[in-house]
Order: structure tokens, then sequence, then C-alpha cells
């Protein structure tokens, strides 16, 4: 049996490989229009036009979510939104309420995180903190055991620790970070064995190969961390992460949706649970901000 996964694991990232290389080559041969000639065309003025894709992106303990977040690709603008969300924010989505965390232990909650958030995943993707701190020493950006160990602190968020949710957000954009010097493509190539072997995800190796495409460009510059504002409260014996709506509301209409896509914060799950002041306010959003 260990000699089938063993085959099978190397078969994977053979045709990752044989994948990655090909895609490069696909994508050098296309010609897109310049963005200019596109947007005048379509009526507007050099005023951007959105063309987003986004993806969940999970870490978790091996059991549950340690940390959840929405990366948000923007082509246009060649940037990426990173959406924070605590693993105990409270959501509701068609039949299901509760945490995040207990949404992972479901078949829908990738489906769920969507819904209560109202924006369209071109997949997702979970691996544990193990992995993730295989990735920041693959990319040469950080000690993956002390990546490791500071991914696993998600209950930070809900303990009112700022230092701990500092230290995370630290780590994730030192990542970020080298992905944005290395590129896409040679990110992939670094991250291939993991792929193959560490990751849970719904997408297709094309599919990832089409994400990995979608993402190229993007620089430090234009990659931003942003927090799901909210506060800390107790709530049915436990502690949970109670959205700020409103605030979610502006915050993903402004970065996370296709411009002139805007929906209500009466329409998000993200319930109003008892009242509280929204903590860790003034958090540098911008990598290259938190990088400094």
């Amino acid at each position: 049996m260990s000699l089938w996964c063993a085959a099978a694991a190397m078969a994977t990232v053979f045709v990752l490989s044989a994948a990655s290389r090909a895609a490069r080559l696909r994508v050098a041969e296309q010609y897109t229009a310049p963005d200019y000639v596109r947007y005048i065309s379509q009526g507007y003025w050099l005023d951007t036009v959105s063309n987003k894709k986004s993806w969940l992106i999970t870490v978790t303990d091996g059991k549950s979510p340690v940390r959840a977040h929405i990366f948000t690709v923007d082509r246009d603008k060649k940037s990426l939104d990173v959406l924070e969300i605590p693993p105990d924010g409270y959501i509701t989505a068609g039949g299901f309420s509760g945490t995040v965390s207990e949404a992972f232990d479901t078949p829908v909650y990738s489906a769920a995180v969507a819904d209560a958030f109202k924006i369209k995943l071109s997949g997702s993707v979970c691996f544990d903190a193990e992995t993730f701190g295989g990735i920041a020493e693959a990319l040469g950006a950080y000690d993956g055991k002390n990546a490791a160990l500071t991914a696993l602190d998600g209950s930070c968020y809900t303990d009112g620790r700022e230092k701990a949710v500092k230290a995370y957000r630290a780590v994730l954009s030192k990542i970020l970070d080298a992905l944005g010097k290395k590129g896409a493509y040679e990110s992939f190539d670094l991250l291939m064995n993991l792929i193959a072997n560490r990751f849970d995800t719904d997408m297709s190796i094309n599919e990832m190969i089409d994400a990995v495409g979608f993402s190229m460009g993007v620089k430090t510059s234009k990659m931003n961390i942003r927090l799901a504002a909210g506060y800390p409260a107790s709530f049915d014996c436990s502690r949970i992460w109670v959205f700020d709506r409103s605030a979610a509301a502006e915050m993903l209409d402004a970065y996370f949706r296709v411009k002139d896509t805007s929906v209500l914060a009466s329409e998000l799950g993200l319930p109003e649970i008892g009242a509280g002041e929204d903590m860790y306010k003034i958090l540098p959003e911008r990598v290259s901000d938190i990088l400094e």
C-alpha cells in the first residue's frame, strides 16, 4: 500500500511539473489586448474594470481550522486582497448557523463561507499548519517550525491578543512577499511536492494551473491583508467572533467584488449578536507596511 501511495505521489508531481511547463508556454503564446483598449471600448475612460477570482484557503491543526482566508486576485489591477476570517467567526448560510470552525465539520463548508460573505469562489484549498510552515520554508520566507506554531494560535482573535494577531499577519506577509518576488510559476514549482501530497482541494490540476496563471504579475506593493472587522462575544457557552456587518459590507464591495457590484449589509450571513466595539482597528493592511 505504501509503495502504491509513493508511486501515486511521484506520478502526481510528474503531471504537475509537466502541466506547469505547458502552462508557461501556453501563457507566453497568448496575446491579450492592453487593459486600456478594453476599458475604452466598454465606455470607461481609464477607469479600472474588475476581473476578479476568489479562493478559500484554510489552515488547520489537523482537524479544525486555525486560520481561514479568502484570497481575491484582481487580474486588471494585478492586485491581491486577502480577507482574514477568524475561525470562531459566527455565520449563517442556508440552513447552517454556527462558527466557521463548526461549518468546517460539514459538507457545506466552502458553500457556507461563500454564501455568508456573498463571494463566488473559484475553488478551495485546505492544509495543516505543518504544511503552512513547509510553504514558508520552501519559499525561503520564514522558519518552518515557527511559522507553523504561529498559525496554530487561531484563538488569538477572540482572546484579544493583538500581538499574536500581528505575529501571524507578519508571517503570512513574508510568504506573500516571497510569492510576489519569485513569481507565480517559480513558486508553483517550489511548492509542487507540498501541493501533490499535502493539499486537500476541490480543484483539478488544470484549475490549479489556471489559478496560477490568473495570479501572475501580482507584486508585494499590490498585496493586502484585511481582517474581517468585529469583536469577541460570549454565545452558547463559548467565545465567538461577531462580524461587524456594515464594515464587512463596505470592505467586500470595495476590494472583493467586481466593479459596480454591491451587496447590502442586511444580505450578508453575518448575524449581529450582542454588542461590542470593533477590535484591531488600526492594523496595517498593505503587506509592504506589515513587513516594515
